[in-house]
């Protein structure tokens, strides 16, 4: 038996809109060993049968390298909330395509996986960073490869996800989106992201709070989570440098490097919301992770294998 841990993902990270994810230290874990038959348990009852996504993520990763489909046991034990916009099918894909590498006795390259997770997600910037761990930007090359290029973010930056009781469903999410902007707002846009990134890697709060004002997700999507306004309210209240919605919503996250600071907003937050449940988390540096059961080490981490992922 082998034990997979993914770390959550906060996907955009404000002005990154479909190019930007974070690893976070949020975690889910997945049990899978090899049987003749299928069986899942840890996940509700609707979610135990062969359309289970991290079973069909890895019969997809099978058929993709010409491997015969087998059954499995598989137990899941997530600590990421379903459709919370923190990464949680992400998890599912990438435990996945790793459960039916190692089942399969395959030694792939980090690449290699991450083109199959690609495949299956339909996008690399919730999988790419629960893969690599840390921040990565994706994007699509002129020849149509997708390339992920990771960062190191700084160890000193906390970050306080405020995870709302209900759903924002991706659908809803994307439909308030304009699909056509301005050529000053594309590029304001593209000069902030750039200021995102670094201010992440040199850990600047002033830095991430000049950077982080989007422009084409964020103005729109807001209206989808009613705490918004409150939330920020008190993210400057208690002097956080910055807070963005994760993923379409309706988790937002916040970002101090005092960890004083981010303790205190996360108290005022659950003061405020009692329905929200609020984590102060790192950045997850290590990525998706294979071990056994026993603790003995089997695959190798996928964090730092490649700066410039080429897929």
């Amino acid at each position: 038996m082998i034990r997979i841990t993914v770390p959550a993902t906060s996907a955009n990270v404000g002005v990154g809109y479909d190019t930007l994810g974070l690893a976070l230290t949020l975690f889910a874990h997945f049990d899978i060993e090899a049987a003749e038959e299928l069986t899942i348990s840890g996940c509700p009852a609707a979610y135990q049968g062969p359309d289970n996504l991290v079973y069909s993520s890895m019969c997809t990763a099978w058929k993709t390298w010409g491997v015969a489909q087998q059954g499995a046991r598989i137990h899941i034990a997530s600590e990421v909330p379903f459709a919370r916009g923190l990464g949680s099918s992400s998890t599912c894909v990438v435990a996945g395509v790793l459960g039916a590498a190692a089942l399969a006795g395959l030694k792939l390259s980090a690449a290699e996986l991450l083109r199959v997770a690609t495949l299956i997600e339909g996008h690399p910037d919730n999988v790419a960073p629960a893969l690599l761990g840390s921040l990565v930007c994706s994007f699509t090359g002129a020849d149509g490869t997708v390339q992920s290029l990771s960062y190191t973010v700084h160890p000193d930056l906390n970050f306080v996800a405020m995870i709302p009781s209900y759903e924002v469903k991706t659908e809803d999410a994307r439909r308030v989106v304009p699909q056509e902007i301005a050529l000053a707002t594309g590029v304001a846009q593209i000069g902030r992201a750039a200021g995102m990134i670094r201010g992440l890697e040199t850990g600047d709060e002033a830095l991430l709070r000049a950077a982080n004002h989007d422009l084409l997700h964020e103005p729109y999507r807001q209206a989808l989570i009613p705490e918004y306004s409150a939330v920020r309210d008190i993210c400057q209240q208690t002097n956080m440098a910055t807070l963005w919605i994760s993923g379409s919503g309706p988790s937002l996250l916040a970002v101090s490097r005092n960890k004083l600071v981010a303790q205190g907003c996360a108290s005022a937050v659950r003061d405020t919301f009692p329905a929200f449940a609020v984590h102060v988390l790192g950045c997850d540096t290590k990525g998706a992770r294979v071990e056994t059961i026993d603790g003995v080490h089997v695959g190798s981490e996928c964090a730092g294998a490649a700066n410039s992922t080429t897929i």
